[in-house]
C-alpha cells in the first residue's frame, strides 16, 4: 500500500487522471449517441401527400424505440453523473471500466435502429436486449470499483445494486423469450426504465465519514 501510494504521489499532477476528465469525455459520448439516434429517424415520403397506414405504423415503431432508448440512455447518464464523483479516485482500472461501459452505450443506436425497423423480429428484439443488458452489467462493474469511504455513497451504491440485478435478469430473459413470444420480451425491456426512472435516494440521513 505504501509503495503504491508513493508511486501515485511521484506522478506529476498534470499526468494524473481525474474524475472530472472522465465525466467530460463520457458526457460527450452520451451526447453523440443521442444525436446519432435522432438522426436515424426518417419521415417516410409516403406520408407527405397521402395517408399510408403502413408507413405511419413503421414511423410510430421507430419513434417509440427512440423514446425507449432515450429514456434508457438518460438513466445511464444520470447514474454515471453521480457514480463518477463517488469513485475514490480515477486510475487506470476505473478509466478502462468506464471506457468499457461507454463502448456498449455506443452500440445502442445500432440495435435501436434495427429494433425500430423490425419491432416484431426476434433477432432485433434479442439484439437490443443483449446490448442494454451488457450496458447494465458494465455500469455494475464500474460501480463496483474503488468507491469512496463515505457511508452515504456506499449506502446508495448498495441500493442501486439491488435494482441492477433484476434488470439484468429481465433483459437476459428477453433474449430467449424474443424467439418464443416477442410480446413478453417487449415487457421485459420496460424493466430497466421502470426500476430506475425515479432516482435512488437516501431516505434517512447517514453520517458522512468523508472520503
Amino acid at each position: 500500500m505504501e509503495a503504491s501510494a508513493k508511486r501515485r504521489t511521484s506522478i506529476p499532477p498534470e499526468l494524473r487522471p481525474t474524475n472530472r476528465r472522465q465525466e467530460s469525455f463520457s458526457d460527450a459520448v452520451f451526447a453523440i449517441v443521442v444525436t446519432i439516434m435522432i438522426l436515424e429517424i426518417r419521415i417516410p415520403d409516403a406520408l407527405a401527400f397521402d395517408s399510408d397506414g403502413q408507413a405511419l405504423m413503421g414511423l410510430a415503431a421507430v419513434v417509440a424505440t427512440y423514446a425507449l432508448s432515450f429514456v434508457v440512455i438518460a438513466i445511464f447518464w444520470s447514474n454515471h453523473h453521480y457514480l463518477v464523483f463517488t469513485l475514490l479516485r480515477a486510475d487506470r482500472a476505473t478509466i478502462w471500466l468506464n471506457n468499457n461501459a461507454l463502448f456498449w452505450i455506443t452500440l445502442i443506436p445500432i440495435v435501436a435502429h434495427f429494433f425500430g425497423l423490425h419491432p416484431t423480429a426476434p433477432r432485433a428484439v434479442a439484439a437490443y436486449a443483449f446490448v442494454v443488458m451488457t450496458c447494465t452489467l458494465s455500469f455494475g462493474l464500474l460501480r463496483g470499483a474503488k468507491i469512496s469511504r463515505n457511508q452515504l455513497h456506499r449506502s446508495l451504491h448498495r441500493r442501486v445494486f439491488r435494482r441492477i440485478w433484476p434488470a439484468v435478469i429481465a433483459y437476459g430473459a428477453a433474449i430467449p423469450l424474443a424467439f418464443a413470444d416477442v410480446h413478453i420480451a417487449w415487457a421485459c425491456l420496460l424493466v430497466l426504465p421502470g426500476l430506475f426512472f425515479l432516482p435512488v435516494t437516501q431516505s434517512a440521513p447517514v453520517e458522512n465519514s468523508g472520503r
